[in-house]
């Protein structure tokens, strides 16, 4: 009997002790993403972004060309609790780079290097890093997570036009888009301009997935637009608001690409 009771004793303590050690997981959520240097317009979307507590990463190429207003933009994005990160000193695309019969030395200091120096200069510690075009390969990965970044972003699409076809998936079927804040240091975010012909009814697709996986929808643009145009490189600002309008309702929160690092499996609450 009373190594019955021993016995039951330590068997508490072992469940009380499980219980005590496990980690509250992060929340399902979405993580937004614009590239290239639309700074003026991604600072008129700060009204927006505040409405819904959200928190975006906008990834700036051609920064040593910022003049200092926009510098002071991004600052002011910053201080939102925005994040600025790196798209390249030129906009160049590896492979192209590659083809055209450059190093990868001279990729890594004129398009790497060049652009870090003159964020830091100007202020900026970026810390995740958005392929250009799409273009990557495994052993510049390898160099930029080693020596540069905690985290790359590549892009990922509902539509790829292949010669004779094109190849269509739906976004709740696009198992790289979503992060399961599992360590992961290369993403890939679902493009959502124009061009990409994506509906309200295939994003609202994607949020679900998200809440029901307990996982980040990752989603990125280029030029937001205020008015309607046929831009193809742009999305509708009526469109991102009945996004984060959806994402709210469903109880999704917004996180920074920095963010799905930091996360790493343990909630941290935003003030």
């Amino acid at each position: 009997m009373k190594n019955i009771f021993f016995l039951l004793v330590w068997f508490s303590f072992g469940l009380w002790g499980c219980r005590k050690s496990s980690k509250t997981p992060p929340p399902a959520g979405i993580a937004l993403s614009f590239d290239d240097r639309y700074v003026e317009e991604w600072t008129r979307l700060r009204p927006l972004l505040k409405k819904y507590n959200a928190h975006v990463t906008f990834y700036v190429t051609q920064f040593d060309s910022l003049t200092p207003k926009e510098l002071a933009l991004l600052h002011q994005l910053q201080h939102d609790g925005h994040e600025i990160g790196a798209h390249g000193a030129a906009h160049i695309r590896v492979l192209d780079w590659m083809r055209g019969g450059g190093s990868l030395d001279d990729f890594f200091r004129y398009e790497i290097e060049a652009e870090l120096i003159s964020m830091r200069k100007a202020g900026f510690r970026p810390v995740t890093f958005a392929h250009v075009g799409g273009q990557q390969t495994w052993w510049t990965d390898r160099r930029l997570l080693r020596d540069y970044f905690k985290l790359l972003r590549d892009v990922s699409m509902t539509e790829r036009r292949l010669p004779f076809f094109v190849f269509r998936q739906p976004v709740f079927g696009i198992d790289e888009i979503y992060y399961h804040f599992n360590g992961d240091r290369t993403v890939h975010s679902l493009l959502i301009d124009q061009y990409t012909n994506i509906t309200d009814t295939q994003l609202k697709d994607g949020l679900i997935r998200a809440k029901n996986t307990q996982s980040v929808l990752m989603l990125l643009g280029h030029h937001p637009l205020f008015t309607p145009s046929d831009e193809p490189y742009a999305f509708s600002v009526a469109r991102l608001e009945k996004l984060l309008a959806e994402a709210q309702r469903l109880g999704l929160r917004t996180y920074t690409m920095a963010e799905l690092m930091e996360h790493g499996g343990t909630e941290t609450r935003r003030k």
